[in-house]
């Protein structure tokens, strides 16, 4: 699309300043409007610029050095993301906004890589307990190690998505098959195309989609790789359980750019597209619980799945003397959440004392079917006089049945943080 004619009208310029920051499209925004746009607004998106610029050579001279470091010791990584997305999408490091550095190790190094972290002056963030960095590595898929004063953040990796999303495409799966490409003159190794057009699709799509430049960086790195094996692209996604996923990351490129998808992976995105499109100017900040467990019936190529990653992502504080609620909240929109018997039991502490399951009477109870809202619930109450044997954590398995036959996934195990 042509800009002058647009540039022509009377626009809100501080609206789209703060549109294409909250975006992440300052960087190109200015790189496309420069002598085009009013001098006012073209100074402040350079000051901006600048000040992203120097802040990707910081962060690319840190990756550098990690990923070297790594290298040295024997320590298989990929760098994804972040400047080297930039350079793969848009030819230029610095044309995505500045912010963490990731790195994909797979699991069984992590102890080794958060040594040489550790080594180099970065600090685990939060710091954890050994039965919470345990339980952490078994649920999640990175954690954040810091230095500088939060100025420098590396966002390790040891998968591509926590157990809370269900997304079948792997670490060593990814790690097996890695590109060289290069960042700054010196060769990295990122992710194979079609694991990268697919893990960008999924991290959109968990995401919701919220942000326009994760679309523009899909339609750019397809515009760039025209190698792409799309046969071999939808064979992957149906492994990861993610076509519907990429159906809606493909779809949206579709109406955003001048992009055409070659072959046709739909899955009855196109009203799913279209609500993003409506709704992607007018929603910002995280989704609500509710929004996001219906949004998941929607992309998952498995309802099972979507009902799965509910109850995975339940992490629950749990302070002495009060009780807090287990619970999934599917929406009643789709009528397949409906009658779902979920029967909760505490696995640890073994002292069935020290802490119980309670409906919302305060009376023992451990099995709830899920209303005409969706929700099942129930509570865990702690005896005040135990709580010296209380660890750092509680323990609860969640077993989920339909129509009598146990879903396939269940039971989940929900590991419920205790703060003191």
């Amino acid at each position: 699309m042509e800009l002058r004619p647009l540039l022509r009208q009377e626009l809100n310029w501080d609206y789209l300043f703060a549109t294409a920051q909250a975006h992440g499209l300052l960087p190109l925004l200015h790189k496309h409007l420069t002598g085009l746009a009013p001098t006012h607004f073209l100074s402040r998106l350079k000051r901006e610029s600048v000040a992203n610029s120097q802040n990707i050579l910081h962060l690319v001279s840190k990756q550098l050095r990690i990923y070297k470091l790594f290298k040295d010791n024997n320590i298989p990584v990929a760098l994804f993301k972040g400047p080297l997305l930039a350079q793969m999408a848009y030819g230029e490091i610095s044309l995505r906004q500045a912010g963490d550095i990731d790195v994909l190790i797979n699991r069984r190094h992590f102890a080794q890589a958060r040594a040489l972290l550790e080594s180099l002056g970065y600090e685990m963030s939060p710091r954890l307990t050994s039965a919470q960095l345990a339980s952490h590595l078994s649920n999640h898929c990175e954690l954040q190690f810091m230095r500088d004063e939060w100025f420098t953040v590396v966002d390790l990796h040891w998968d591509l998505a926590p157990r809370s999303f269900v997304f079948k495409l792997h670490a060593d799966e990814v790690m097996s098959r890695l590109q060289p490409v290069s960042l700054a003159g010196t060769t990295v190794e990122t992710f194979g195309p079609e694991d990268l057009v697919l893990y960008l699709s999924m991290h959109g799509a968990k995401h919701l989609w919220r942000r326009l430049e994760w679309i523009v960086s899909l339609a750019e790195v397809l515009r760039a790789t025209p190698q792409l094996n799309w046969d071999l692209l939808v064979q992957r996604a149906e492994q990861a359980h993610a076509t519907r996923m990429l159906a809606l990351g493909l779809r949206l490129v579709e109406k955003f750019s001048d992009l055409r998808i070659p072959i046709l992976v739909d899955h009855g995105m196109q009203r799913m597209c279209d609500q993003v499109y409506e709704q992607l100017f007018n929603t910002f900040g995280a989704a609500e619980s509710t929004e996001t467990n219906l949004y998941n019936l929607r992309i998952m190529d498995r309802k099972r799945d979507a009902l799965i990653s509910t109850l995975r992502a339940i992490t629950i504080s749990v302070w002495p003397c009060a009780a807090r609620s287990a619970a999934h909240s599917l929406t009643s929109a789709d009528s397949a959440v409906n009658s779902y018997l979920v029967s909760f039991a505490v696995v640890s502490p073994a002292d069935t004392l020290l802490a119980k399951l309670v409906d919302d009477a305060g009376l023992a109870s451990r099995v709830d079917t899920t209303d005409d809202t969706g929700t099942a619930a129930r509570k865990i109450r702690l005896s005040p006089i135990r709580l010296t044997a209380l660890r750092d954590s509680i323990i609860v398995n969640a077993t989920v049945k339909y129509r009598g036959a146990q879903v396939r996934g269940s039971p989940v195990r929900l590991v419920l943080i205790v703060k003191p």
